[in-house]
Formats: C-alpha cells, structure tokens, sequence
C-alpha cells in the first residue's frame, strides 16, 4: 500500500550523507572529516577509520552503495538512492485506483481488501470449512463470490447504473477524462464499493434490507 521500507530508507538516508561528503566541501562538518580522516587520501579508496565513531563509520561504509547504485552525480537524493536500493518492482493494476483516493478511508480499506480477495464472501468461508448459506444475500440468486456480489449481482448492477444516470455518464468519455473526472470517478467506485458490503453485512447480520434506491442516494452524499 506504497507502504516504505524504513531499513532501505535509512541505508539511502546514509548513502546521501556520504554522497554530501564526497561532493560538497561548503559544510564545517565536511570539512572537518575531510581534513581530520580523509586527509589528502581518495575518499572513495580511504580506509574507513577505526578512531572514528560509529556514525561516521556508518557513513564510510556506504560508499558501497553509491557504488553499486552508480550515484554519485549532482541529482543524488535519498528517493532516488531508495528507489535504486529498492530495485525493480512489477507494478500492480490497482495503483492508480488506490492512491491519491479521495474517499473516506474505511471506504479505502474496504475496496483494498476487495481488490486482494480478502473480504470473508460466502465462498472464502466455506473454503474454510463453515457451514454456511452461499446464496447471495442482495439479489437470491447466485452463489456469492467477490466477482459476483461486485460486479454480477443485478442488486449491486442496479446501485452502479443509478449512481451513473444521477452524473450523466453518457456525456463522459475516457479520451475526455482530466484529473478532476478520474479523481472523481475513483470516489465513487470506492464509495459504491463500500456501500454494497455495508448492505451485505447488514442482511447477513442483522437481517434488515434497504432498497437499491436509498443506497444509491446514501452514497451520493459522499460524492
């Protein structure tokens, strides 16, 4: 969840400050380590001094970071180091539906957990091993799965084709879509998302309904 590796950040956090030491001589503390444990040695070849304390000991031996990540030019910074420390990542296809979210964030948490297959649907209990009831609790007809009570549910077809006539959906196009319309569309799709396990849990555990309708109403008010 763009979560940050905190050990990574701190080797690139040190890896800058040795990278300062290499390539700035402005600072009284750079010049004071350069004349006291550099002297007129290469840093980067320098031993690292045993006299020292640890902290500088630190920031000596992450010149092999510099080494390995080859960043040692003037646009050196620690997210450049980080990313370079954290590598290669293949990147998810929800990212742009999860971050800079403008929902509210048990709204966030619940279509995070949608998008991983983790919300406890009738078949992940089961899969477990519970006698339960499997039917899909908003429309009766189907076995209730993530990608059923999501996206084939009649029930929750019927939230989401509302919610689309209230903000005239015909007259959006995605080669038409600014920032704004995508923010805005992200909203609602958490927000929809949400509703429909709040109304699932609703009949599952307390037994009482609402009608497509109000729900559909109820979210525009978070839109």
């Amino acid at each position: 969840m763009n979560l940050i590796n905190i050990r990574l950040w701190n080797q690139a956090a040190i890896a800058k400050t040795c990278w300062d030491l290499f390539q700035k001589t402005d600072k009284l503390w750079i010049r004071w380590i350069h004349s006291f444990y550099i002297k007129i040695q290469h840093f980067f070849t320098a031993p690292v001094p045993k006299q020292a304390s640890w902290m500088v000991k630190k920031i000596f031996n992450a010149r092999l970071i510099l080494e390995q990540t080859q960043k040692q030019n003037d646009l050196t910074t620690i997210g450049s180091l980080y990313l370079s420390l954290l590598g290669n990542r293949p990147r998810v296809p929800w990212k742009g539906l999860m971050f800079t979210n403008s929902a509210r964030p048990k709204a966030i948490v619940t279509m995070w957990l949608q998008i991983q297959n983790k919300l406890p649907t009738s078949d992940r209990l089961a899969s477990w091993g519970m006698d339960i009831n499997q039917q899909c609790t908003l429309c009766q007809h189907d076995f209730e799965t993530r990608d059923h009570l999501f996206v084939c549910c009649e029930f929750t077809r019927a939230i989401w084709r509302k919610l689309l006539t209230w903000i005239k959906w015909s007259e959006y196009t995605t080669d038409s879509w600014d920032t704004h319309t995508a923010q805005f569309f992200k909203l609602m799709y958490t927000e929809y998302s949400h509703a429909v396990w709040i109304e699932r849990n609703r009949r599952v555990f307390e037994g009482k309904s609402r009608s497509f309708e109000y729900i559909a109403i109820r979210r525009s008010l978070y839109v």
